[in-house]
């Protein structure tokens, strides 16, 4: 069995944060012995492309022969775009990742005083994972509070959503294990049962009181 020490955690941040944005997150998995380095990336001044180039060689340049992603909302769009050419092997957890795209995006898009925020995030926000090809187990972790986030600004989210991203946009059938918490899109990242969630998954395990099933009734109420 593999040690965490063995093992590094590429984290991976969304729109207009910064890799600082994970600092609870890579304190939580550097104390459970895991390497934890955090990319970094110009969300919206450079172009989705040039964006994955970097990550891609970012991954690959690690040391480490096992390196999982640990990846917030865009960044899980990012980093599935460049599974393909990644070489490394390990584990996809995802948090608020909209894989089917983003209605909030959409509306900001269409809105004289928001489309211009977006710049080169827009076609993968709007579009979200295309042609999905999946090389290592993964896992979403999706908020349902939607009492804060950028959505109200622009569009009415079908509920339940955290604010920003709707559970149905978090949700695919190749995606491995999906789970729910009761946070916003931003608090996500400072949240303790998600922090556990991430462990157990990078550990091995699945134990958690939530999944597929669960999600897809809670989308019908």
């Amino acid at each position: 069995m593999m040690l965490p020490a063995q093992q590094a955690v590429v984290l991976v941040h969304g729109l207009w944060m910064s890799r600082w944005s994970f600092a609870f997150i890579a304190k939580y998995l550097s104390a459970k012995g895991y390497k934890v380095y955090r990319f970094g990336y110009a969300t919206t001044s450079k172009p989705f492309a040039f964006n994955m180039l970097k990550l891609q060689a970012f991954v690959n340049s690690r040391t480490e022969e096992t390196v999982h992603l640990v990846v917030h909302s865009m960044g899980g769009i990012l980093s599935m775009r460049c599974l393909p050419k990644i070489k490394k092997t390990g584990k996809l957890i995802m948090l608020g990742t909209p894989v089917n795209g983003s209605q909030a995006a959409i509306a900001m898009g269409q809105k004289r005083w928001s489309s211009w925020l977006l710049k080169h995030a827009s076609e993968p926000l709007e579009n979200g994972v295309v042609d999905p090809q999946v090389f290592r187990e993964s896992c979403m972790i999706a908020g349902t509070s939607s009492y804060i986030g950028i959505s109200r600004l622009v569009t009415k989210l079908p509920k339940p959503n955290d604010g920003t991203v709707a559970l149905k946009e978090t949700q695919a059938d190749w995606i491995d294990l999906h789970t729910t918490e009761k946070t916003n899109h931003f608090r996500m990242l400072f949240h303790k049962k998600i922090q556990y969630k991430i462990g157990a998954f990078l550990a091995g395990s699945a134990n958690f009181n939530n999944n597929n099933n669960n999600n897809k009734e809670e989308n019908n109420e």
